[in-house]
């Protein structure tokens, strides 16, 4: 039986300097540098795992990788639901 967890969050209260840290975080971003000469493509959490984002502020994963979400979450003021799902 494959146990999967749903992640559920609000990102209204934190400014926008805030959810870019985090959005950065979870699902990566590009890195310019040099007047634009080179570019580096910086992962976030979400390439390295397995998920399936279904709306804006919920994602279902496996529940091996609950762990790392949880660890990033917990670094910001936001409100946040784990569902455990069979």
């Amino acid at each position: 039986m494959v146990y999967t967890t749903l992640f559920c969050y609000v990102l209204k209260k934190l400014d926008s300097s805030t959810k870019t840290k985090l959005h950065r975080e979870l699902y990566g971003y590009t890195d310019i540098s040099n007047y634009g000469k080179y570019t580096y493509k910086r992962k976030g959490i979400l390439e390295k795992i397995q998920h399936t984002k279904i709306l804006n502020g919920v994602i279902l994963i496996k529940q091996k990788d609950e762990s790392k979400l949880i660890k990033i979450f917990k670094k910001y003021p936001i409100k946040f639901h784990v569902f455990h799902i069979k």
